[in-house]
């Protein structure tokens, strides 16, 4: 699939590597000039480079408000060259093994290891290439529930280019619906399912959350993965609850360390704690279940 269209960039620089919280905030406050964002090291470690994508040109005026409150960056906002740029981006990411998974890009399609399970990835105007340590670590943990669980009916809330609706269905062997409020992403998660021969196991719809119809009539489920951003974490917490099976797991990421505080509590309040949780450097994993009941005195 090529993509050739007219495309900005927002680019911010910095000589320093951020503090993650610092970070997370200034992206967000890019996101609503693209569709796409990227943040990663540069020098070696020594700085970072955030940029986020879009067909539409961002107001400058508008950029430099948003930015305003991080002080003095270096931004450029311009043209992206008219070239394939999601398949040149591609050549330079290299596959990644991740549990038995090998997740790859069409440029090296037919040469997973003996014995892994190949996932062809192609994030296109949606977010998630596995290579972010929540991602990581939400499928570690699918890999530890699946030692110990059988799921029926699995759940992906904020499904992204599909990635992890793929690997449930690979280790429960069961179909999985999932869902994003993002057009791009759902129509690239559809692309991806068709890729890997998972038409048929993975319904995907478009959904705000747990708002959809499907999703809202198809529970209640014994497990849910939910990789976005803490604060949409806290504010869908009582929807979660409500289609939570009684035994069911819930898998909840895109937080830092700093923010479980916050989202376990916002969960303790709708009647769900702590199994287990995996942290990965800055970032943290949380696996939830219902509290246990007291028992009458």
């Amino acid at each position: 699939m090529k993509t050739k269209v007219k495309l900005y960039a927002v680019n911010v620089d910095f000589d320093f590597k951020p503090e993650p919280s610092w970070r997370l905030a200034l992206e967000e406050a890019l996101e609503p000039f693209g569709e796409a964002l990227v943040s990663f090291e540069t020098d070696g470690g020594k700085g970072w480079h955030i940029e986020v994508i879009g067909e539409t040109k961002p107001v400058a005026a508008a950029v430099k408000t948003a930015l305003k409150p991080f002080g003095k960056l270096a931004t450029t906002i311009g043209l992206v060259p008219d070239k394939d740029w999601l398949a040149e981006s591609r050549k330079g990411l290299a596959p990644l093994r991740m549990g038995p998974f090998y997740i790859h890009g069409e440029h090296d399609r037919g040469r997973a290891p003996k014995g892994a399970i190949p996932l062809e990835i192609d994030a296109g105007m949606a977010f998630g290439t596995g290579r972010h340590e929540t991602t990581s670590g939400c499928v570690k943990a699918l890999l530890r529930l699946s030692k110990s669980m059988k799921v029926k009916k699995p759940l992906d809330i904020g499904t992204g280019t599909g990635i992890l609706a793929f690997a449930t269905h690979h280790l429960f062997h069961v179909p999985v619906l999932a869902g994003d409020n993002d057009k791009d992403a759902v129509r690239v998660a559809r692309e991806n399912a068709a890729i890997n021969g998972l038409k048929k196991a993975i319904r995907i719809v478009t959904s705000d959350g747990y708002r959809a119809a499907a999703i809202r009539n198809g529970g209640p489920y014994d497990l849910v993965t939910a990789n976005i951003l803490a604060n949409p974490l806290i504010s869908l917490a009582p929807d979660l609850s409500k289609c939570l099976a009684r035994n069911g797991r819930a898998i909840l990421s895109g937080l830092l360390k700093t923010q479980e505080k916050d989202v376990l509590a916002a969960h303790a309040a709708v009647g769900l704690e702590l199994d287990f949780r995996i942290r990965q450097n800055d970032w943290s994993v949380l696996v939830l279940k219902r509290k246990a009941r007291a028992k009458n005195s």
